[in-house]
């Protein structure tokens, strides 16, 4: 890779050449300096320093791009040493959202870490649509997540998920539905699983305010898809990044939310929070653990996958 190239890289992901310094333990201007150079000796400009934050030119992204296929060129071919290396050293880079980071990975990632001592495991978080588009760009090599396409993935399914409709202990509109409300332990000890247990429609919530998260996120389409099968647009008063952001603002009574069992069995509600379990359609989803198809996996790769179905009895 030319020299300065990672420079370059830092910059287009940080958006900042200030925040990259930062990154990089080098002074601005040290680091401006070297992009020039790395401008100059190609001959284009590869930042549009005039906005904030800063982007990338046309001859820029080409560059971008070019690093990016590099890198993952890089990242394989040190996977298949590794590997000749039986297990010994390397390193894998695991992603997740921020509620699968904080209750689902770790549990995995200490089984792994007990039989392969060697090889490093790195943490990337964001949201779902942007971790899949990093593992199509092999920016990441495995993900757990929910509903991969078969035609870019492979993917092992791990558990079942329930959607469940969040409320403060306190709503009003808790009277009309005592023989349905749950508590967290109702949740906890599976009582919503069993087959006579009371559902609510959706619809009756309609003119509650609800916490949906971003676009971007999974559990936003499926809230979203949720209430339009309900026959509402729902008043979404504030819209959270994570869905754990969106509980604890369920708890403190700001409105109610779509939660997944595996959330309250983690955090539980301390009778903060009520559920309810949902009538209809697209209630449930797969949590699975996956990587790019058409790429060489890893045996660090294999056995981290290995290591989730053994955590998850699969």
């Amino acid at each position: 890779m030319i020299d300065g190239m990672d420079y370059v890289y830092e910059v287009y992901l940080e958006r900042s050449f200030s925040a990259a310094a930062k990154k990089l333990f080098v002074s601005q201007p040290a680091l401006s300096a070297s992009v020039k150079k790395v401008e100059k000796n190609l001959g284009i400009t590869i930042f549009d320093r005039s906005t904030n934050p800063i982007t990338v030119t046309p001859a820029g992204r080409v560059c971008i791009e070019s690093i990016e296929k590099m890198r993952a060129v890089q990242h394989n071919m040190m996977n298949q040493l590794n590997d000749l290396s039986e297990m010994k050293s390397g390193d894998v880079i695991v992603s997740g959202e921020n509620f699968i980071s904080s209750f689902i990975l770790p549990q995995i990632i200490l089984e792994f870490t007990k039989s392969y001592s060697g090889i490093h495991v790195d943490l990337v978080e964001s949201h779902t649509h942007d971790l899949k588009n990093q593992l199509l760009e092999e920016k990441v090599d495995i993900l757990v997540a929910h509903d991969f396409d078969p035609e870019l993935f492979v993917a092992y399914p791990l558990s079942d998920e329930t959607l469940l409709l969040a409320v403060p202990a306190n709503a009003p509109i808790n009277a009309q539905f005592a023989d349905a409300l749950m508590t967290d332990r109702d949740i906890k000890n599976g009582h919503y699983l069993e087959k006579n247990c009371p559902r609510v429609e959706l619809a009756a919530f309609a003119e509650e305010d609800f916490l949906i998260l971003k676009k971007g996120n999974d559990m936003y389409a499926r809230a979203m898809q949720l209430c339009e099968n309900a026959g509402f647009q729902p008043k979404i008063k504030i819209s959270p990044d994570q869905m754990l952001t969106a509980y604890n603002m369920c708890r403190a009574g700001l409105g109610i939310t779509v939660v997944t069992d595996n959330l309250v069995r983690a955090v539980g509600s301390e009778t903060k929070c009520v559920f309810y379990k949902l009538a209809g359609e697209n209630t449930r989803r797969k949590l699975s653990i996956g990587y790019k198809k058409k790429r060489y996996p890893s045996s660090a790769m294999e056995a981290f996958v290995a290591c989730a179905r053994k955590v998850y009895s699969v």
